[in-house]
Formats: structure tokens, sequence, C-alpha cells
């Protein structure tokens, strides 16, 4: 299946099956000057959506706000050969001023609640919409 897309509308049962793992998400956005920026996330997939969370310092929050679109990759912790890479949408930017998504995303990561934040950090969730899906075994 290497290389053919996918709609998201319907991501196959294999790649839910992958996004219900706690594993990381690596989500890439282009920078300012055009050079592409690889960062490992914690994820949620539900409803359709991947959802996202950062602080407002970081940059990749940034770029994929000014461009509205990012692909984020998911490989197989047991057999890495099997991986999807979902190009993706940004659909909405919600504040989360009481750290509610990113509790769950550390409880579903860590077992436990997120760390203190930070004096002036800010809490941003990302609602990104998959728009196709390639890789393999999926």
């Amino acid at each position: 299946m290497a290389g053919a897309g996918k709609k998201a509308s319907g991501l196959s049962s294999a790649v839910q099956r992958l996004a219900a793992l706690p594993i990381l998400i690596v989500v890439a956005t282009r920078r300012a000057d055009g050079s592409v920026q690889l960062n490992p996330v914690w994820f949620e997939l539900k409803d359709g959506y991947i959802w996202l969370n950062s602080n407002t310092r970081r940059t990749w929050p940034k770029n994929l706000q000014r461009d509205r679109e990012a692909t984020m990759l998911l490989v197989d912790p047991k057999t890495p050969e099997r991986y999807a890479q979902i190009r993706g949408r940004l659909v909405s930017l919600i504040p989360d001023p009481r750290h509610e998504f990113i509790d769950r995303l550390a409880d579903r990561y860590t077992g436990k609640a997120f760390r203190e934040l930070e004096p002036d950090e800010h809490r941003v969730t990302l609602k990104i919409q998959p728009l196709s899906v390639t890789g393999d075994l999926i």
C-alpha cells in the first residue's frame, strides 16, 4: 500500500488501531524560511480529527497557524516498517487555559496529570483534519 493515498474521512481500522497506541506522532511543519521542522508530539485521534496540544511559545504551532497544513507520521513501535503518513489541515486552535486537554494527554502517556505550568505559559489545542493517508501495511 506504499504511496497509495486514502481519504481521511475513512481512516482505515489499521490506522485507527495504530493511533490508539500511546505513541508519539511526528509533526512536520514549514518554517518561515521554507525548511522543514519536525517535532514529536503527544496526540489523540478522536471524532475523525487529530488533536495536539502545545504552549504558545513553540515554533511548530506558529508554523501550523501560518500555513494551516502539516504532515504527521505514526510508526508502529513493534513493526517499524508499518507506518502511516497523514497530511492534514488545521481547522481550529482552541485555548486550553485550565490545561484540561494537556492533562488528558499526559494521563494517556504517563498516567499522571501534566506538570505545573510555567509563569506566563499558555496552552492551546490544535484540531487537525486528516486529508490523506499514505504508508505501508496500513
